[in-house]
């Protein structure tokens, strides 16, 4: 069998710590994510379960020339 340290055992819960909580935020953000990508291409927006929600889309007016630079090669 293997013979682990207790550092290598630390490390091993760490790494399983981690990995559960980036199923559980990935979780969330397929749950999220029908309803946010419609709200932000301003489609009617209706989750998996049939809500709706009912909200204005905001359009921000384009920003002026001034702050913003023509992109250059290196």
């Amino acid at each position: 069998m293997l013979e682990m340290s207790e550092g290598d055992r630390k490390m091993v819960a760490i790494g399983f710590a981690l990995l559960g909580i980036g199923l559980v935020v990935g979780v969330l953000l397929a749950l999220a994510d029908p309803v946010l990508l419609s709200r932000i291409n301003g489609e009617h927006a209706e989750g998996g379960s049939g809500r709706f929600i009912k909200a204005d889309v905001v359009r921000l007016p384009p920003r002026s020339g001034g702050d913003r630079q023509e992109p250059r090669a290196a």
